[in-house]
């Protein structure tokens, strides 16, 4: 098992760059099909449902394991793991037993199109007695493996509620765009989503209360995301004490403790959240916090190691070259830092004015 491990690690890592820069004949399909052969994207998924159990923390640390490696296949690890859990919350029994094996196996790839910040919805729907039609654009999709997706999004009713749908990249009317040319993970299938007229049946519809579902699926999914940080953090810090010797190390040497403290205080918290059945709306909280000081300690980190490399760092094919690319998607990564700071200091005013109501 220790030696399978180690040959996906340096499969990842061997193209890591490739799939960062978007080179042709590179992509990501690869390592889905390998996190399926390991049974990777089956952690903390019940066996009931085709998965192999365990606990979410089990999910995190591969998603940390795969993006200490390359952070385009730990994304894309991520977002198919978030497809899963979405069908995994559902109850809808029809849609688990038809697409579950799909993704499990990643014959077809997962996105997400949920809204996880605070922005309005952008797809309209109306819904008769057996079907169900969307109209509107996602600006942003990522893992949609063209003409071999499934994509979950949330879409606004004619009521003002909203409903969640399961969309197959087959269906009439659906139109992907051409890949967006980004500053790192290139390789990521991340597109553009036209909905125009899409007629689906009842059966793909993933929940029929939208917002409820996302404040129950939304703690699970940034907790997830926690594992993209981490395996970055992890990466870098290995770097940083690697390229200490005696010249660096005085002026280095207290910063890398540092990160490293800091580092063990959040793999705690990684850890005591990650072995919960649920989350409340305490945990939430709680998981924003962390989430938000791992990629800033992420962002430290990695700029960290560009200092103790020093300019051999800066040639485009370094590690450290990749890895300052890719760390730079995390703070914008849905939902961004931005918006879940702004988040916190919302609810702790809500907090505050409800007890001085009370008192």
């Amino acid at each position: 098992m220790i030696n399978q491990q180690k040959n996906l690690e340096l499969s990842l890592s061997e193209r890591a760059g490739w799939l960062n820069d978007g080179i042709a004949g590179s992509s990501v399909c690869e390592s889905l099909k390998q996190l399926s052969e390991f049974k990777w994207l089956g952690y903390g998924v019940p066996e009931r449902l085709g998965g192999v159990g365990g606990k979410l923390i089990d999910a995190v640390e591969a998603i940390a394991t795969v993006s200490e490696q390359c952070l385009t296949s730990g994304y894309i690890f991520w977002c198919q793991r978030a497809m899963i859990e979405c069908l995994v919350v559902s109850s809808n029994r029809w849609l688990q037993e038809r697409t579950l094996p799909e993704l499990l196996q990643a014959d077809c790839s997962g996105a997400t199109g949920l809204i996880l910040g605070t922005e309005p919805l952008s797809i309209k729907s109306s819904l008769t007695k057996e079907t169900i039609t969307l109209e509107g654009f996602l600006p942003w999709v990522s893992n949609l493996q063209p003409k071999n997706f499934i994509v979950v999004c949330a879409a606004q009713t004619v009521t003002g509620e909203s409903i969640i749908m399961a969309v197959p990249s087959s269906v009439r009317g659906l139109h992907r765009g051409e890949d967006l040319q980004l500053l790192g993970l290139q390789a990521s299938w991340t597109s553009t989503l036209d909905l125009n007229q899409v007629q689906l049946s009842r059966q793909w519809l993933v929940s029929e209360t939208g917002y409820s579902f996302v404040s129950q699926i939304r703690p699970t999914l940034l907790f997830l995301q926690c594992g993209l940080s981490l395996g970055m953090v992890r990466r870098s810090l290995q770097e940083t004490l690697q390229s200490i010797n005696g010249i660096n190390e005085e002026v280095l040497i207290n910063r890398l403790q540092y990160g490293h403290l800091t580092l063990l205080n959040l793999e705690a918290q990684v850890r005591k959240l990650g072995i919960l059945e649920a989350f409340d709306d305490l945990h939430f909280n709680q998981i924003c916090e962390l989430y938000i000081a791992l990629t800033r300690l992420a962002l430290d980190s990695v700029w960290l190691e560009l200092e103790a490399k020093g300019q051999t760092a800066y040639f485009k094919p370094s590690g450290t070259a990749r890895r300052l690319r890719e760390v730079a998607f995390l703070p914008i990564l849905s939902p961004s830092l931005l918006q879940l700071e702004q988040e916190l200091k919302q609810s702790a005013k809500l907090q505050m004015q409800m007890l001085q109501d009370h008192l």
